[in-house]
């Protein structure tokens, strides 16, 4: 957990003296009365537990709290302790250095993939799947209800890209409409899901959270609004 709180001020000081009060140790966190994190303070446990998930001693430092630490002398110390653990750092990428001045061939994106994300990653994979197989695709202008145009040398499809983290595998096919002109409604209008219409789309495109992926001719779906990525789907797997 991170607070920012500017250290030696009135809520720093504060903060501190209710951790001593309840007896909490706060030794480990940055910021504890010491203008840099202090080395021993990371415990044997916590590297053991991030140094084979690390990526480059860049991503170790900033899991452990030297983000914004430019100090040197921090990698030699580090690099010991964990060398008396019996760790390895053979697979770190970038060079070794002093302090946290990035390097051009020092990894910068150390995020891990999360299903959360998935929704707005599908496109892009879609993309990549047509792309690789030779297809040139174009994004539609606003408001189409397809998300992708595919040139497949003899005709134009429309296709419609749909992803799915659920367990069940199943996948919502329905879209959301605002529709102003129904009964009993104020005039505003209202937004419903509704399914698409024969003529809309040519295909979906669906992308699972384990990584697989379909390719289903509208026909295969029709007007229906979900449906689980079974064993009657595989044939069109991708």
């Amino acid at each position: 957990m991170t607070l920012a709180v500017p250290v030696g001020g009135k809520t720093f000081n504060s903060l501190r003296e209710r951790a001593e009060t309840i007896g909490l140790d706060y030794s480990h966190l940055y910021g504890n009365g010491q203008r840099r994190p202090i080395i021993a303070a990371v415990s044997d446990d916590r590297l053991r537990e991030l140094v084979p998930r690390c990526r480059s001693w860049n991503h170790l430092a900033s899991e452990i709290g030297y983000s914004n630490s430019r100090g040197g002398g921090w990698r030699d110390r580090l690099a010991e302790r964990i060398k008396t653990l019996g760790l390895s750092t053979e697979h770190f990428r970038g060079r070794g250095f002093n302090g946290l001045v990035p390097f051009a061939n020092e990894p910068e994106f150390t995020s891990e993939p999360t299903a959360e994300r998935l929704r707005v990653a599908a496109t892009g994979k879609a993309i990549a799947w047509f792309s690789e197989r030779g297809y040139v695709v174009s994004l539609p202008v606003e408001p189409a209800v397809y998300d992708l145009i595919v040139d497949s040398r003899d005709r134009l499809d429309r296709v419609q890209v749909k992803s799915s983290t659920a367990a069940s595998r199943r996948v919502n096919f329905s879209r959301t409409v605002y529709d102003n002109q129904h009964p009993g409604r104020v005039s505003t209008g209202y937004i419903r899901n509704a399914p698409y219409e024969p003529g809309e789309i040519d295909y979906f495109f669906v992308v699972l959270v384990d990584g697989s992926m379909y390719l289903l001719p509208y026909s295969v779906i029709g007007r229906r609004v979900s449906a689980i990525m079974g064993q009657r789907y595989e044939e069109f797997r991708v």
